[in-house]
């Protein structure tokens, strides 16, 4: 398994690599994770073979030493994860010389973001991308949508892999009022957003939102529930402009969360650039109703129950606030759509399929190699 990034590193691709490594580490399958030293020391005994990184561009880190590491592994398959990623380019170029079977794990990441994050993704899709995408003998991507992508790119033998959640980790009863009575929520309708506290998340747009809200004296608190970087300056942010309607909790127990979940009205998950946020798989897990930025992998499956709004369109964002919370999908609609992120997004049947495609790729008489 090569990774960009690992725990103690915190994002959606290191949470997935780590539980996937679990996954299949209790079914027999033996597992190595190489990955750089940019981002801190992995606890000892876990599997991970850390690599000096040479250099970090854009949050992208080279490490050259990844040719030389693959190479002196004894394995059956190389899983790259992160098509955007240097780590991946590596792979492709050492696949010519190990002949070891290559599956690259797309994540997505395509549409929004800031014009220069557009401008490196269609830049680099033409060039490394396609080199690394040609290179590989099985693709995953999470929808059939970012499969069309991934073909125009060069893509082939692609298979269609979601990201996961355990739902036996949320308590799907949990009390509401615990988060209401703690945060000081009361009877006010919530709009809560979970996640990681960075400017790809879109946590700078929310005091932006709420105070949408606040100016016209509607009965609505947003809930910020969350770590990271830009926790103090959205704090300075809802001081600045008054916000009397912004709870920011930062990180919270598995309990407060569950009752967070449970308590709100609507979910918000306003990425400006992402693959498939797991707060949406969790939100409509807790069956509530969701409004996301317009990411072809949520359109893709929940077209029908979520509203869906432009990268970094405020008003957009707040419009289908308001909309949800005065017409929130038929409970009917929150069931199914409740049932089918437990029976196709839940770890079990990711990994499933995962395995399946080793077995495709260990079986094959002979691998086709590009050339």
């Amino acid at each position: 398994m090569v990774t960009p990034y690992y725990p103690p590193s915190v994002g959606g691709i290191e949470r997935f690599v780590a539980r996937l490594s679990e996954n299949l580490k209790s079914r027999g399958i033996g597992v190595r994770v190489l990955t750089g030293t940019h981002f801190g020391r992995v606890a000892q005994g876990d599997g991970v073979v850390q690599i000096p990184t040479r250099l970090t561009i854009m949050g992208n880190p080279l490490i050259p030493g990844l040719v030389d590491a693959i190479g002196e592994e004894d394995c059956d398959v190389v899983h790259a994860h992160d098509e955007h990623a240097f780590t991946s380019n590596t792979v492709a170029y050492a696949r010519a010389r190990n002949k070891r079977p290559f599956l690259l794990h797309c994540h997505g990441s395509y549409t929004g973001g800031s014009p220069l994050w557009r401008l490196f993704v269609y830049t680099y899709m033409k060039t490394l991308g396609s080199y690394t995408l040609t290179r590989s003998d099985l693709s995953v991507a999470l929808s059939p949508s970012e499969a069309e992508i991934l073909k125009r790119f060069g893509g082939r033998n692609i298979r269609i892999i979601p990201n996961a959640v355990d739902p036996s980790e949320l308590d799907t009863k949990a009390d509401p009022s615990l988060f209401r009575s703690r945060r000081q929520v009361g009877g006010r309708k919530l709009v809560l957003f979970v996640g990681r506290l960075i400017r790809v998340k879109g946590v700078h747009l929310l005091p932006r939102i709420a105070s949408l809200f606040n100016s016209t004296g509607e009965d609505v608190c947003f809930a910020v529930v969350g770590d990271g970087p830009m926790r103090e300056a959205l704090k300075r942010s809802s001081k600045r402009m008054g916000l009397r309607n912004m709870v920011i909790t930062g990180r919270v127990s598995q309990e407060e969360l569950s009752s967070a979940y449970a308590a709100a009205d609507v979910v918000l998950a306003p990425s400006q650039s992402e693959g498939m946020p797991a707060v949406v798989l969790e939100a409509l897990i807790f069956r509530k109703p969701v409004v996301a930025t317009r990411l072809p992998t949520l359109v893709d499956y929940f077209a029908q129950t979520c509203r869906f709004v432009e990268p970094g369109d405020i008003h957009g964002y707040a419009r289908a606030v308001r909309e949800t919370l005065k017409n929130p999908p038929p409970e009917s609609a929150l069931t199914e759509v409740e049932r089918l992120v437990t029976a196709r997004f839940n770890w079990a049947r990711v990994t499933d399929e995962i395995v399946n495609a080793y077995r495709e790729l260990t079986q094959r008489e002979e691998v086709t190699r590009p050339q």
